[in-house]
């Protein structure tokens, strides 16, 4: 199964996930280009295939143990390089102020005024910036 490269696409699928599966998928869609193949395979696998340690063993050739290590090391690596770069945490600001300037629209929709306006402009303001 590939990341998810639109935003969009990456939303929907998240959307079902619980929280902790939704970091991981979020942290390998940010910075899988900073893995190694193996690791990419494995974790592709294990997290968004759904293989269990002994299949993945089986196909890669490696013990469960193996692989249960590879995965410890890709999730430590991935959680590093966000606390490096933080890259999640700006995607979820933005997507609030998004659905903030989402609401002041439809608002703006119902009401005209130039109060939403200015709500609309220091939002997107903030978004850009």
């Amino acid at each position: 199964m590939k990341a998810f490269k639109g935003r969009a696409n990456m939303n929907e699928h998240l959307r079902d996930l619980p929280e902790s599966r939704q970091r991981k998928n979020l942290l390998y869609d940010f910075y899988e280009t900073l893995l190694t193949e193996r690791q990419r395979e494995i974790f592709v696998m294990h997290h968004m295939e759904d293989c269990s340690l002994v299949e993945i063993g089986n196909v890669m050739g490696i013990t469960p143990q193996a692989v249960a290590d590879i995965l410890k090391r890709t999730n430590g690596r991935l959680n590093h390089y966000d606390k490096l770069l933080g890259l999640i945490e700006k995607f979820e600001t933005q997507q609030a102020t998004a659905a903030k300037i989402k609401l002041a629209l439809d608002e703006f929709e119902k009401n005209p005024v130039s109060q939403n306006i200015t709500e609309i402009r220091n939002l997107v303001e903030n978004f850009i910036s």
